[in-house]
C-alpha cells in the first residue's frame, strides 16, 4: 500500500512570512515544498500539498486539510527570521517518531552544509492538531547575512526540498534513489555543465559531495 505524505508550504498569498533582503518567506516555503514534492513522487509516495501556488493558507486551513487527507506524516515548511543562525525543526512533546523525523530532517539540512540550532517542541497548531505524527522546519534565516547564503536562491531552497524528501523516505523505510540524467555524445565532442555558483565555500563544498555521490567522479570545484 502506497504510503501518503501532506506537506505544507508554511504562509502565502497575503501573509508573506518573514520579510528580509529580498527575500519573502512564503515563496522559499513553496519553492522547497514543490522539490520535495516531486522527489516523493519519484518515489511512488502519493502526496497532498496545502497549496501549489501562492495563495492564501492559514494554519487552521492546513491542519483541516492534512487531518482530511488520511496521511501518515505532515511536514510543514518555513524559513526563519530573528537574526538567528542555522536549522531548527519542532515535533509536538512526547511523540517519538515526530522527534524521529525531525532528527531525519536535521540530518539531511546538515548535509547541504547547514548548521542546526537543534530539535525543539512549542505549542505550535501544525504539530498539536494535526491527527499524524507531524514536524515543522525552519531552513535557515533570511535576515542573516550569512546564514541566509544557505538558501537565498530557487536552486538552494530546492536543495533543502529534496534534503526533506530523503528525510521523509528514511523516515519511511524507502531507499532514496539519485536521479541521474545521461547525456551521450561522441567522443571528440563534450559540453560542460555548470551546475550552480556559491558564495559560501562551504555551500559549494556540499553540492560538489552531492554531484560524486551521484557518479560524477570528475566534478571539481571551480574558483
Amino acid at each position: 500500500m502506497s504510503k501518503k505524505v501532506f506537506l505544507s508550504a508554511g504562509h502565502g498569498g497575503s501573509d508573506p512570512g518573514a520579510v528580509a533582503n529580498g527575500l519573502k518567506e512564503k515563496d522559499i516555503n513553496l519553492q522547497t515544498m514543490l522539490a520535495c514534492q516531486s522527489e516523493l513522487v519519484r518515489h511512488g509516495i502519493t502526496v497532498v500539498c496545502s497549496r501549489t501556488t501562492d495563495e492564501n493558507d492559514p494554519v487552521a486551513q492546513e491542519v483541516k486539510e492534512a487531518n482530511a487527507s488520511g496521511a501518515d506524516i505532515a511536514v510543514s515548511f518555513h524559513a526563519n527570521a530573528g537574526r538567528g543562525d542555522g536549522f531548527e525543526a519542532f515535533y509536538y512533546s512526547g511523540d517519538a517518531d515526530g522527534r524521529k523525523l525531525a532528527s531525519l530532517c536535521e540530518k539531511y539540512a546538515k548535509q547541504l552544509g547547514q548548521n542546526s540550532r537543534g530539535l525543539k517542541t512549542n505549542n505550535l497548531m501544525f504539530t498539536r492538531e494535526t491527527a499524524m505524527t507531524a514536524v515543522l522546519v525552519e531552513s535557515f534565516f533570511l535576515d542573516h547575512a550569512t546564514d541566509k547564503q544557505i538558501g537565498d536562491t530557487v536552486a538552494e531552497q530546492k536543495a533543502f526540498g529534496i534534503a526533506y524528501a530523503k528525510a521523509i523516505l528514511e523516515y519511511l523505510g524507502i531507499t532514496y534513489k539519485e536521479s541521474v540524467t545521461s547525456i551521450t555524445a561522441p567522443i571528440d565532442k563534450w559540453y560542460r555543465v555548470q551546475i550552480g555558483a556559491y558564495k559560501e565555500k562551504k555551500n559549494a563544498e556540499a553540492m560538489l559531495k552531492k554531484v560524486k555521490a551521484a557518479g560524477f567522479t570528475d566534478a571539481y570545484i571551480n574558483s
